[in-house]
């Protein structure tokens, strides 16, 4: 006779069970989820970081690219450049300047394809470094055109910049107006032309920038590459320059903080066109 006991079902055994989480195990998964994104994020900043400097790095030699073949079809001169004051303190490039307008206030790329070196370079894009997120004066909705202005010492035939308290023409260095062949010291692969400028700096399309020994910012360079900015050079190659102090916008013609600061302007000054010390 067979026995009529039956064996209580073993339900973590039966088909088609499945055990749910407890709200433990749960928070347990969550927090490891946490550790994980803390630990890859600041990997992913920094590669997103290496990725637009790199990004800036293209732009500027394809930007250099366009100023020496300039210069190449121009009997060696370099682009002109024509800086005055605009009102309500901008400062805007005129025409027959390599660019036009001002990066503050321009709400497209007309005045970058206006400038006399837009044809060797083919695009707006070049002009605008990806780490830029500044946006242009009274539309917050939209970003800047262009992130790069040019050695105010790189003199073409004739050109000048007159605003904040400064009067810089070609006309008045001994040594100029330049063609590219006759800067001497440094030599060409010594000159920086173009460089990433502090987005609340700049306007017109000139970086003005003293001689050795001087000990003042005029402008002031950019510092959004993980405090470092980009350059381009007279002889057509491209740097990444890590500054040793941050760079803070506090206006036009301002005195460099004593240490790191102070190396950095020197650093720039050294780069410019000057007479043999």
């Amino acid at each position: 006779m067979k026995s009529e006991c039956t064996h209580a079902a073993n339900p973590l055994g039966s088909p088609g069970f499945s055990r749910a989480f407890t709200l433990v195990e749960l928070l347990v998964v969550i927090a490891i989820i946490a550790i994980l994104a803390a630990m890859l994020l600041p990997t992913l900043a920094k590669t997103k970081a290496t990725s637009q400097s790199a990004a800036c790095l293209n732009n500027l030699k394809q930007l250099q690219a366009g100023y020496l073949m300039y210069a190449d079809e121009n009997d060696d001169k370099q682009p002109p450049c024509y800086a005055q004051a605009a009102g309500l303190g901008d400062i805007t490039t005129l025409p027959g300047s390599w660019v036009v307008g001002s990066a503050r206030t321009d709400t497209n790329s007309d005045n970058i394809m206006a400038g006399v070196m837009y044809r060797y370079v083919g695009s707006p894009d070049v002009y605008h470094c990806p780490a830029d997120k500044s946006t242009v004066v009274g539309h917050p909705e939209l970003i800047r055109v262009r992130s790069y202005s040019r050695n105010a010492w790189m003199h073409a035939p004739d050109g000048f910049y007159k605003a904040n308290g400064v009067d810089l023409e070609s006309k008045f260095f001994h040594e100029g107006p330049y063609k590219v062949s006759q800067h001497r010291q440094p030599g060409p692969s010594g000159v920086w032309v173009f460089i990433d400028e502090h987005e609340l700096g700049i306007a017109s399309g000139v970086f003005c920038i003293g001689q050795p020994g001087d000990s003042w910012w005029l402008s002031t360079p950019a510092d959004r590459h993980r405090q470092g900015c980009n350059l381009s050079f007279l002889d057509g190659h491209v740097e990444h320059w890590k500054w040793k102090a941050p760079k803070i916008y506090k206006g036009f013609d301002v005195p460099a903080i004593p240490g790191g600061d102070t190396d950095d302007l020197n650093r720039l000054l050294q780069a410019v066109p000057h007479d043999p010390i």
